[in-house]
């Protein structure tokens, strides 16, 4: 009996796998050749599987039997929607019927409420695959089903039939859990799958050339386009070369120096230049150049290259500008709109152009029409609205000085105004519509505003980055040493902190790594104080005027800031996060660098790191040169 409930229990596992693997299958089978067939594939792979359940079931008592068709008929119906669950369940119940037997009625009730139960968190949960709790409820469900509809049966099976049930339930429920995290692994898979083939069709389809390298320089990775730079007929046919392959010797040797220069700065390159290929075809390329690290160390492993030729754009460049020259020559006297007035302020000559910047009083400009009535009518119908127009000779009835000016028009277009003096005692203004430039010019003041403060800025943690915190140091340092006044340097480390990435992942660290930082800005209270991060999880903090004693407060107060943090650190001794702190305190004189000072906050913050961390320490040798009496003052934790 017993080896043959076993014998049972393995079928049904087993085909519990196989409708697991093949509905993934199906599914994406399905997917290429017929969306629209996939509903009904789904409704005889559920139903066929169910009915295959019930030819192999479990025989738990004379007239009782179980099998998996709760399990089958709840993951479809979960994950095939309401349609598809029906009509798998309509399958199984079919079969049911024609089976017949004493527990008919329990067996269709079985069905009924398994489907139930897979269509309602099918519809009350988006992807219920992928949710656990989802999972969790189907897997309970189906253990619990079969309980229910015992009672159906005659009332002297009850008992063998709960006994036999009190350890198939749970068996059941590992069957279900099983299957549907298989069912979870496999879509997954299938959308990794696609993933990857929508990046790699991605980069083959692109117009502009893709490609990375080595850190000896040899190609890893190339879309179509770069071969074909290249003239080669596969992307396959550069794996493995390098520049000095492709291109003369003193081309290839300055594109190794380029790459050079993002491996030493460890940031992407934007440049552009000029290529000779092996055929001796020549040209300009604009590159983006960025390093590729690797995600669990940091260190660059490779060159992200973006090449896109802009040979023909270089051309047009060049006959654009001597186009321009031809026209400015040719039309020096000409250019936009044209205007000349006599001694007595009457327009004597005008061009189109003119009259179109003003349209609302185009009209009245014509030979012959004064000026001041052509003020008037300008005021009178809000077609000027700057108080500068005068310098254009539009707001007086006089003739203005020469000169350049604006007019802003009612509509927001606005006017440069070039005036000068005529033989006869007339002018001529040249009206210039540079609305797009003015606005451009504003628009590159605030990219250049934004551009400088990204340039001193973190990005992860909001604080200076290193580039600023050494042009602010080298500031400081040598304001301190023309005024004799002590400078601080605190360097702080958080403690384990590649063990807090390891074990909560690279989220949590940059979390972390943003709330440290912030506090290290609360720290800095003074305007004049500054707050850097000088590389992965060390940051700096400068105090200009600091001595010692004022040192050793801020990073007490910033020890006890962080560790009122409370941020879980299962890999640190205290089990929250914590920061070692490196102080270096000195007044500068004639025979130190700056550099010592960063060298010897530095020494200090590894003997604190040794010395157990979650503490902070003063540098001895700087403080015996600077403060003598300082010295005494080592270490806190």
């Amino acid at each position: 009996m017993v080896e043959h409930i076993s014998a049972s229990l393995l079928s049904n596992a087993a085909l519990i796998v196989l409708f697991a693997v093949v509905w993934s299958r199906l599914d994406l089978w399905l997917e290429g050749k017929s969306p629209g067939l996939k509903p009904l594939g789904h409704s005889l792979l559920g139903g066929l599987t169910a009915v295959s359940a019930m030819v192999f079931p479990v025989h738990i008592a004379t007239g009782i039997f179980v099998d998996m068709r709760t399990l089958v008929l709840s993951l479809t119906a979960m994950v095939g929607g309401p349609l598809v669950g029906l009509a798998a369940a309509t399958i199984a119940s079919l079969y049911r019927f024609w089976v017949g037997g004493a527990g008919l009625g329990a067996g269709l009730l079985n069905i009924l409420l398994s489907t139930a139960l897979g269509v309602y968190i099918g519809l009350r949960n988006d992807h219920a695959l992928f949710r656990n709790y989802c999972l969790f409820l189907v897997t309970l469900g189906t253990g619990i089903a079969p309980g229910l509809t015992i009672f159906l049966l005659p009332e002297q099976m009850w008992a063998t039939a709960l006994e036999k049930l009190v350890w198939l339930a749970p068996l059941q429920c590992v069957a279900t859990l099983f299957a549907g995290l298989l069912m979870r692994s496999e879509a997954r898979h299938r959308e990794e799958i696609g993933l990857a083939f929508f990046h790699k069709a991605m980069a083959e389809t692109y117009p502009e050339s893709l490609n990375a390298k080595d850190r000896q320089g040899r190609f890893i990775l190339a879309n179509t386009a770069t071969a074909r730079s290249f003239n080669l007929e596969s992307p396959d046919d550069l794996i493995g070369k390098t520049d000095a392959d492709l291109h003369p010797p003193d081309m290839a040797a300055r594109y190794k120096a380029d790459e050079d220069k993002v491996y030493e700065k460890g940031e992407a390159m934007h440049i552009e230049q000029p290529f000779v290929m092996a055929d001796g075809r020549r040209g300009w390329f604009s590159t983006l150049k960025n390093p590729i690290r690797d995600p669990r160390t940091g260190d660059i492993v490779g060159l992200f290259t973006h090449n896109r030729d802009i040979t023909q754009q270089k051309e047009l460049e060049r006959q654009l500008d001597e186009s321009r020259r031809q026209l400015s020559d040719a039309l020096s006297n000409m250019a936009d709109g044209l205007v000349m007035f006599d001694r007595e302020a009457r327009l004597v000559f005008c061009n189109e152009r003119y009259r179109s910047l003003f349209s609302k009083t185009a009209e009245m400009r014509v030979p012959g029409a004064k000026l001041g009535d052509i003020v008037a009518a300008s005021k009178a119908c809000g077609e000027e609205i700057a108080d500068d127009a005068s310098a254009a000779g539009e707001s007086l009835p006089t003739l203005p000085a020469p000169g350049t000016g604006e007019v802003r028009l009612w509509d927001g277009r606005i006017l440069e105004a070039r005036i000068r003096s005529v033989g006869g005692g007339g002018i001529i203004a040249v009206y210039t519509d540079v609305t797009r430039t003015r606005q451009a010019e504003e628009f590159l003041r605030g990219m250049n505003r934004d551009l400088e403060k990204a340039a001193f800025t973190d990005s992860l943690t909001g604080l200076f980055n290193r580039r600023a915190f050494d042009e602010r140091l080298s500031v400081e340092f040598a304001r301190a040493r023309r005024g004799h006044e002590p400078l601080s340097l605190l360097m702080v480390d958080i403690d384990h902190f590649k063990l807090f990435n390891d074990r909560y992942g690279h989220q949590a660290g940059d979390d972390c790594l943003r709330a440290v930082a912030g506090e290290l800005v609360r720290a800095a209270r003074r305007s004049t104080d500054f707050a850097a991060r000088y590389g992965g999880e060390e940051m700096v903090l400068v105090l200009p005027g600091t001595d010692a004693a004022g040192a050793r407060e801020v990073a007490e107060r910033y020890c006890r800031a962080v560790r009122a943090l409370a941020i879980a650190h299962a890999g640190n001794p205290k089990k929250i996060v914590t920061v070692s702190i490196g102080v270096a305190v000195f007044v500068p004189d004639g025979g130190v660098r700056a550099d010592e000072l960063i060298a010897a906050a530095d020494n200090a913050l590894y003997a604190v790191k040794n010395g157990g961390r979650d503490g902070f320490r003063f540098a001895e040798n700087v403080l015996a040169r600077a403060n003598p009496a300082a010295a005494p003052l080592r270490e806190l934790r």
